[in-house]
Formats: structure tokens, C-alpha cells, sequence
């Protein structure tokens, strides 16, 4: 019992301690400071702002394409710029949609391909605070991009002004944490997870 008990100890201190550490960087990644420019830049969607503030990225210069990856098949192009108040010629000209991405896995195997497509070696990936970490983890498997710089989009609802999380944050965060958790752990397991690309939906829309 005493080994049990010392082993439960261990393990809630190590998965407190990372919790600590996690929200630590994502309140660092939550203040993002100039960003350079890159080949293209890659929005995953799901969050407040977050393709709002990648489509600012792409009219400022700072890639040169830009792709919106999980977008909902019913979501169509025209809607997306009209969301964002953006002119539609942006779109025409500059920013592909994916639409088959299922989860963060997805986004990152459907982000690789479309570098690979465009020749591109440099992404600033776009996504919520609370995200990234688990988003850099996944972007850092492709093994032919030379650089991934995240620009994390804050979501001020869930943070006081002390940079500490309040009790919405908290339980985001609580629960972004379980997930970057169980993907470890999935790894070093080698089990399997859920299909992460839809195989209904298999191309890029330009």
C-alpha cells in the first residue's frame, strides 16, 4: 500500500507540476511580439479571432499564402470573407481552405502537405493560446519545414488581469491539458488515434 500510495503521490505531483508549467506557457505565447515573415501562414479554426487575426498576417505581407485548415464543409469562401469583413479578392488570390482536417493531427498532416505543394519551408502557425502548445507538438513531426513560429490569439475572457486564468480559463485550460497529455501518452504507447483527415473530403480549395 505504502509503495501504491507513494506511486499516486509521484504521479498527481508530476501532472500538477506540468500543469504549472503548461499554463505558465501558454500565458507566455499569449503575448506574441513582432512576427517575421514566413513562406505561408496556417490558421486552425475552432477558436474566437483566430482566422481574423491570420488574415491580418497575410494583408500586412507576412507570408505569402495563407491556409484556413478545418474548416466546415459547408462553409464556403464567400462566407469566410464576409465573416471576417475581408475583401474577397484576398481569397481569390492568396488563401486555400481546407476542409477535411478532423482534429489537430489532421491539421498538421494536411499543413504539411500543402507546404510541400507550395514549396514552402517557413509557417507562422495561428491559433488559440491554450492550443498552441499542443499544435506546435503536433507541426514539430514535419520533418520538412525548417521553422514553425506560432502566433497565439488571446482569449482575454479566460485570463484576470494578472495573467493568472479565471474559473472559465481554468477549466480550458484543465481540459487543453488532459488532451496534450493523452497525445503523449499515445505516442510513447504507439497506440492509435481517431481518423484525423476526412476521407470524403481529400483536396484543397485555392
Amino acid at each position: 500500500m505504502l509503495t501504491f500510495a507513494a506511486l499516486f503521490v509521484m504521479v498527481v505531483g508530476y501532472l500538477a507540476g506540468g500543469f504549472l508549467r503548461f499554463t505558465e506557457e501558454v500565458s507566455l505565447l499569449s503575448r506574441p511580439g513582432p512576427v517575421e515573415s514566413a513562406d505561408g501562414i496556417v490558421v486552425l479554426t475552432g477558436g474566437a479571432l483566430r482566422i481574423d487575426q491570420a488574415i491580418d498576417l497575410l494583408t500586412q505581407g507576412r507570408g505569402r499564402r495563407l491556409l484556413i485548415s478545418g474548416v466546415n464543409p459547408d462553409t464556403s469562401a464567400k462566407t469566410l470573407a464576409r465573416m471576417t469583413g475581408t475583401d474577397p479578392s484576398w481569397f481569390d488570390c492568396c488563401v486555400d481552405i481546407d476542409r477535411a482536417a478532423l482534429t489537430t493531427v489532421g491539421n498538421a498532416e494536411i499543413a504539411s502537405r500543402w507546404a510541400r505543394e507550395h514549396g514552402f519551408q517557413d509557417l507562422i502557425l495561428v491559433t488559440s493560446d491554450y492550443h498552441m502548445p499542443r499544435s506546435l507538438r503536433e507541426f514539430a513531426r514535419i520533418d520538412t519545414l525548417r521553422s514553425v513560429t506560432p502566433y497565439a490569439v488571446r482569449r482575454n475572457d479566460l485570463w484576470r488581469a494578472n495573467q493568472l486564468p479565471n474559473g472559465v480559463g481554468a477549466r480550458v485550460l484543465v481540459t487543453e491539458y488532459i488532451k496534450l497529455v493523452a497525445a503523449r501518452a499515445s505516442f510513447i504507447l504507439g497506440v492509435g488515434q481517431p481518423d484525423a483527415v476526412s476521407t470524403q473530403i481529400a483536396r484543397i480549395d485555392p
